[in-house]
């Protein structure tokens, strides 16, 4: 079996999150351990499955993200992977900044 590739770069990123299952309104507080175009990795994350569709809100430097996503996948201890399924625009724009200052970090660091 071949082992899944990210669609896009993932990188480390540690913000505080609150994760909403809009099945049964249950919210957690958990630490986004990555972050991509496409997703967000969550720790620990252990109080949904697979499939649960979920909102997010990450605050990080004083701004604020918030996406529609489903749980992708439940990994013991790397927790849980969220695909973002609806990202207004203004969100998006805060993604795409922190992704870049992620980037031009990254590419630093090199």
């Amino acid at each position: 079996m071949k082992a899944e590739r990210p669609r896009a770069a993932r990188y480390h990123f540690i913000a505080s999150v609150s994760v909403t299952d809009l099945d049964s309104g249950h919210q957690s507080q958990e630490s986004t351990w990555n972050l991509s175009l496409y997703g967000c990795q969550v720790m620990p994350g252990n109080s949904v499955r697979t499939g649960t569709r979920v909102r997010i809100h990450i605050v990080h430097n004083g701004e604020a993200f918030e996406a529609l996503g489903m749980v992708a996948n439940v990994r013991p201890l790397m927790g849980i992977g969220i695909l973002f399924t609806k990202v207004e625009d203004h969100h998006q724009q805060v993604l795409d900044r922190w992704l870049a200052a992620l980037r031009n970090k990254k590419s630093q660091a090199h």
